[in-house]
């Protein structure tokens, strides 16, 4: 595992516990995002321990929901957005065996 310290939070999780961050580290994240949304899943992503990210295709981004469009800044939507992917790929990757 990478160091302790830094996903201290996450392995304390019983979601996700040691054998899920190793999962997260071993896993690649698929970042379905652009401009700001892809900034903020790049910075979760790595917060979280991936081994790598990379950028998916935008078609691969879930439709605008009704919380996201009801947001009403687009920086505001652009930020759900790239939260929202980074935890989907937390969440694939501690799912994942």
């Amino acid at each position: 595992m990478k160091d302790p310290e830094l996903v201290l939070r996450q392995v304390l999780v019983a979601e996700i516990g040691v054998e899920g961050q190793e999962r997260i580290e071993r896993a690649t994240a698929r970042l379905p995002c652009e401009g700001l949304a892809l900034e903020v899943a790049e910075r979760y992503a790595r917060g979280a321990g991936f081994g790598e990210l990379v950028a998916a295709p935008k078609s691969e981004a879930p439709p605008l929901d009704e919380v996201e469009a009801s947001l009403g800044s687009e920086a505001a939507r652009s930020v759900l957005r790239g939260a929202r992917a980074a935890l989907g790929e937390v969440r694939a990757a501690i799912r994942a065996r």
